[in-house]
């Protein structure tokens, strides 16, 4: 950008994103990328209808459906053809134990970093993709629904936009799946 746009991308600082590494120095919090690619679509597709909020949506449970690393970038990897896990979520911790308890990894080796380093390619990759059908006039917001595995869940727990009763709970945000950190209470009432 800074070479096809000039300003403002010129007053950015090279390592304005260096923090974002590793869940956000090291937190395991959001994916780094998706917060980086969150920052970067914001400022390219910012408008009054929003549209910057649909597709980082739609980048963040496109990401926690993905099964990382893809086949993508193997050719200048040092370690082609990685066993591959599904994100689960946006955040950085579950995505990086998934795959190094499937890998039989440390987080600390090199396969990790190359890992995570095709992950963020792939992320990259696919949110261009998203822009360009934006701004190409092809882009369609999808629209998240809950998996069959938490739909009781968000029809409580959630917003009031997929409730289908009206005295529901509505203490839930998000679009994540609820199962990969909670269990589910309904079945285990059911089991008692």
């Amino acid at each position: 950008m800074k070479e096809k746009v000039g300003y403002p991308w010129t007053t950015l600082p090279d390592f304005m994103f260096e923090h974002a590494a590793q869940g956000y120095a090291g937190h395991g919090t959001l994916c780094g990328v998706l917060g980086v690619c969150s920052c970067l679509v914001n400022l390219v597709v910012y408008d009054k209808e929003h549209a910057y909020a649909a597709i980082i949506d739609r980048m963040m449970w496109w990401y926690s459906e993905m099964e990382f690393p893809t086949e993508r970038f193997d050719d200048i990897s040092k370690s082609p053809k990685q066993v591959k896990a599904k994100a689960v979520t946006p955040l950085c911790h579950t995505s990086v134990s998934k795959w190094t308890l499937a890998a039989g990894a440390q987080v600390t080796s090199n396969e990790k970093y190359e890992r995570c380093a095709k992950v963020a390619g792939e992320v990259v990759y696919t949110v261009v993709h998203y822009l360009n059908e934006y701004f190409e006039g092809r882009w369609k917001p999808a629209k998240w629904t809950p998996s069959k595995e938490i739909t009781h869940c968000i029809e409580c727990h959630g917003p009031e936009s997929y409730q289908r009763y009206t005295n529901g709970l509505n203490h839930q945000q998000g679009h994540m799946e609820c199962l990969a950190c909670h269990t589910d209470h309904m079945t285990a009432s059911l089991k008692k």
